[in-house]
């Protein structure tokens, strides 16, 4: 009986994707014993009350872009770029991590001045936790994986405790920024790895 009642909790378990979370019960001095069983399925991430463990990835749910440019000119050194945002959907707040900085292979010749940042911002609320990320310096990669910032869920939550409100500590922007000397155009692709964690609240 031990043996069935511990695989149909396991299966419970992987069937749900969630670890399990439990009080213990103990049975003494009868035969029988009741554990109740609560099930979600088709869980909502971006209902703070749904019943998804505590920092499980499944409460990620963030909008980032699909890709971005920087650039210069020839005749001006300083590196320019759109601003593009980070929200977080979630019910849960979501630490955002510049984890990796990688290029591609064809990338070559690089001038020896080339900096690259990563340049993030918060709110006044919410200020970013490395507002400028060294990527590039002299033309080689030096990006280490730093944290950017944590936000809010999307309703405007760091803790349970926090008033419900309208998403604004929810959001971030982030650009590059630097400088390079080139009198020729030279067409470069980087891939920038960002990693989330789902914050308890």
């Amino acid at each position: 009986m031990k043996k069935i009642l511990s695989t149909l909790m396991i299966s419970m378990t992987v069937l749900m994707g969630v670890q399990a979370v439990s009080a213990d019960q103990t049975v003494d001095g009868k035969s029988t014993g009741d554990i109740p069983v609560k099930g979600t399925l088709g869980a909502d991430n971006t209902d703070p009350g749904t019943s998804i463990p505590e920092t499980d990835p499944a409460w990620i749910n963030v909008t980032i872009p699909t890709d971005t440019i920087f650039y210069n000119t020839a005749a001006k050194k300083d590196i320019n770029a759109p601003t593009y945002s980070i929200v977080n959907n979630s019910g849960r707040p979501v630490k955002v991590t510049a984890d990796s900085f990688t290029s591609d292979s064809n990338n070559a010749g690089m001038p020896t001045d080339f900096k690259l940042n990563l340049d993030v911002t918060g709110t006044t609320g919410n200020p970013a936790k490395s507002a400028s990320t060294e990527l590039i310096k002299n033309g080689t990669i030096t990006a280490k994986s730093t944290e950017l910032i944590t936000l809010a869920n999307n309703a405007n939550q760091f803790k349970a405790s926090d008033p419900v409100a309208t998403g604004v500590d929810n959001k971030a922007t982030f650009t590059f920024s630097g400088t390079a000397t080139s009198a020729t155009a030279l067409v470069l692709h980087y891939t920038l790895g960002m990693k989330f964690d789902a914050i308890s609240f």
